[in-house]
């Protein structure tokens, strides 16, 4: 009897007590992961470096296995979720996003609160929670969706996201509550999240594994469990279920490599396709719509993964490869994601995996986002469930927009400048990168909220454009920048798409009017003046000095600049240039913060002053990607400072920075000083030491002053510095076509500001010359 209850225990346990490790094999050739692949160890969620090493969770009774291959390993993490639990707090708090009580991950049950919350909460823009069917053990897969009119169903394009088709990736749905919030939230006060939710329909299936979910709960109820499968029984002993993520029938069972047919594998692929009523679940839902993109959300290891990911050698053909490729890039631009094939990011193979069915079978441009670097794992600490939502926010827009008509705009100003008087050209060209039809009339306009500016046309109507297709417009929008504008401001200028009165995009320009003299320049081929170290640095390494500049990067992420800006010369001011073949860290900022101090400017007399320099600033690569800040502080008395740049954005290229003094409060006096920051901090919640990869730069700095304003008066068409009746005559003669004007008589003589020369600007001028008592 006793034997009976045993068995009964371990039947319905089966693997409380199974211990997960980190391990490092020192080896990630293409013939190691083949090695390891055809041993039967799951590589699926895994972090290479280069071909030098590959780390990913084993169980501990699947060590033998590894030792089998003879490979090379150590062992990073004995206890995994041990370790992850050490990371993940209740009582973490965020004002932005809630929280749940797994470690800042929501439980299933907080997964429905939520769902219901939303839907409470914007009942006009998400629908209640829908269950698409049961799973195995009979809770429900819900889905919810977002539009305008979300009960409604609107001819309009659709979108997939889904998450957790393996239970311990809960980031996977924690990004996607992100994304629903941000759209709630910022409906009413933002264009992008308007236009999307009005014209799109986005369709969230946050977790198609939850009784994997909870069973880690149930065994981990502070999070860091680690079930993958779902739990059908497959193994006496562990890990038992079927991998999700390999029993969708596309090239289902092509190899015993890219999934297991033995049920004791993390990658066992089910007795059949769509043997598991979640699969079935989702290819329901799937077939019942129309999805042209979907993104089916994984972690980890910063990949953002395409099919084919059966063959190496399979590719989609060429049309769709390209957009693939195009669409690829375009999301993983800003949290540099390695973007490719499985066998491209980190070499390996899988079969009848979900990406691979929605497009091989369905056409559906379908990517796998795994979010989290390789020090963040499956469970990343919970100060990281917010940042990596936001990193991963542009590629959830970039989808919602690419299923239907995406406008890519390029608009195109000719350069300064901006001089009061003169005309000036513009380039317009639109194309439709996105996967659908325009639906109505595109409404062209060219605006600006200053009264600087005339623009010969201010908007233009155009037929639809169709997917994959572009017009080019040309010079469309041309302006005259008004004589009476003043020198030595930033004026605006914006360019808006509206489709079907529906307005979708807006870009906006900042011209700076008149000519700016330099009083001072540097292209740092010398220092010249220029000075290093402050009371409160602290950086051990990555100090600012005068160098030329050495690329180094890491997984295809350049951090430091490969040279500087100037058009001549080879040297700039940048944070440590020593370099280390194969080392990305060497010498890059490390331990706080370094400090680069200008020249004291004397800018006494002056009313307005330009200060413009190129940077480089990288900080995505790293334990901790993003998290540390890039400053730059202005100063009239050396001891009160302003701000003009706190930022976390990377961005590895040069960038141009112009700000006009007027705007920083700051005095016009003879002690003018600006200061460049870079930093490597520890914030709570960092792996590691804290910190990232800090890489920063600074070149062709310099600082302006502005001619003395026009002495124009509206009106005056005679130029003789007076209004009189002389001006009204020559008007009277313009509009007979007696006369002809130059663009500065022109500009003058459009009183009212309408493009036009007619009798009401004559009535106008009458009344500046003649006001009334």
């Amino acid at each position: 009897m006793n034997k009976i209850i045993l068995s009964i225990l371990l039947i319905s346990c089966p693997f409380a007590g199974d211990i997960y490790k980190q391990v490092r094999v020192e080896s990630a050739t293409k013939e190691s992961i083949h090695i390891l692949q055809k041993a039967g160890l799951d590589v699926d969620h895994s972090y290479k470096h280069r071909d030098e090493w590959i780390e990913f969770a084993i169980s501990e009774k699947h060590l033998s296995k590894l030792t089998a291959t003879g490979l090379p390993y150590r062992v990073i993490h004995e206890d995994l979720e041990t370790y992850y639990a050490s990371r993940l707090d209740n009582e973490y708090e965020s004002r932005d996003f809630e929280l749940g009580s797994m470690g800042g991950y929501y439980t299933f049950a907080e997964i429905e609160y939520h769902l219901d919350a939303l839907h409470n909460d914007y009942p006009h823009l998400i629908t209640e929670k829908i269950s698409l069917g049961n799973t195995l053990e009979g809770r429900n897969v819900w889905m919810v969706k977002m539009s305008d009119n979300p009960d409604e169903d609107e001819d309009e394009p659709e979108m997939l996201y889904t998450g957790l088709h393996h239970a311990r990736e809960p980031m996977s749905y924690m990004n996607l509550f992100y994304f629903m919030h941000w759209l709630a939230e910022n409906y009413e006060t933002d264009l992008e999240a308007k236009a999307l939710l009005n014209n799109r329909e986005l369709y969230f299936i946050p977790a198609v594994n939850p009784d994997g979910l909870v069973f880690n709960l149930e065994y981990s109820p502070n999070g860091g469990g680690m079930q993958r499968k779902n739990m059908r029984e497959t193994c006496s002993w562990t890990p038992d279920g079927v991998d999700l993520n390999r029993n969708y029938s596309f090239m289902w069972g092509y190899d015993n490599v890219g999934s297991s047919s033995d049920g004791c594998n993390e990658t066992y692929r089910g007795s059949a396709p769509f043997s598991e009523p979640e699969t079935n679940i989702v290819k329901a839902f799937v077939e019942s719509h129309d999805f042209k993109l979907a993104l089916n959300y994984h972690s980890y290891g910063n990949l953002f993964i395409r099919p084919f990911g059966f063959d190496p050698d399979q590719d989609p053909p060429q049309e769709d490869f390209e957009i693939f490729i195009e669409y690829g890039e375009a999301m993983t631009q800003f949290n540099n994601y390695h973007f490719g094939t499985g066998i491209e990011t980190v070499g390996y193979t899988v079969n009848g995996e979900a990406c691979d069915w929605m497009y091989g079978e369905h056409g559906i441009f379908a990517y796998t986002p795994e979010v989290g670097a390789s020090n963040d794992g499956f469970w990343p600490a919970t100060s990281r469930i917010i940042p990596l939502a936001e990193e991963n926010l542009y590629p959830n827009k970039f989808a919602a927009w690419a299923v239907g008509a995406k406008y890519d705009v390029n608009f195109n100003l000719e350069e300064g400048p901006y001089e009061p008087g003169n005309t000036y050209s513009t380039n317009l060209d639109i194309f439709n990168s996105g996967l659908g039809n325009s639906i109505g009339e595109l409404t062209l306009e060219i605006d600006s909220p200053q009264n600087y500016f005339n623009f010969a046309t201010q908007e233009v109507n155009i037929e639809g454009i169709s997917a994959r297709s572009g017009v080019e417009l040309g010079d469309i929008f041309s302006f005259t920048v008004l004589p009476t504008a003043p020198a030595g401001v930033l004026a605006e200028v914006s360019i808006n798409i509206s489709e079907g009165g529906v307005l979708l995009y807006t870009e906006f320009f900042q011209l700076i009017l008149g000519t700016a003299v330099p009083i001072a320049e540097y292209d740092f081929e010398s220092a010249a003046g220029w000075s290093v170290g402050d009371a409160n640095d602290n950086a051990t390494a990555g100090i600012w000095e005068l160098a030329i500049p050495v690329a180094t990067s890491f997984d295809g992420n350049q951090a430091q600049a490969g040279s500087d800006h100037s058009e001549f010369g080879q040297y700039c001011f940048l944070t440590g240039a020593a370099t280390s073949p194969g080392s990305v860290g060497y010498d890059d900022v490390d331990g706080g913060k370094t400090t680069l101090y200008t020249p004291v400017f004397d800018l006494s007399g002056e009313d307005e002053a330009l200060v413009s320099y190129w940077k480089w600033y990288t900080n995505h690569v790293g334990d901790n990607p993003g998290t540390d800040f890039w400053k730059v502080e202005i100063t009239d008395d050396g001891a009160n400072w302003v701000t003009l740049e706190n930022t976390n954005a990377s961005s590895a290229s040069w960038i141009q920075m112009n700000f006009l003094l007027s705007e920083t409060g700051i005095s016009f006096g003879n002690a003018v000083q600006l200061r460049f920051i870079a930093e490597d901090a520890y914030y709570s919640g960092d792996s590691g030491t804290g910190g990232s990869i800090i890489e920063a730069a600074i070149d062709d700095f310099s600082i302006s002053v502005f001619e003395s304003d026009n002495n124009y008066i509206t009106g005056d068409v005679n130029l003789d510095g007076v209004l009189n009746v002389l001006d009204v005559v020559i008007m009277v003669n313009y509009i007979l076509g007696g006369t002809e004007f130059t663009d500065l008589q022109f500009s003058l003589g459009d009183v009212n500001g309408d493009n036009t020369i007619n009798v009401m600007d004559i009535i106008l001028l009458v009344q500046y010359i003649a006001p009334e008592n």
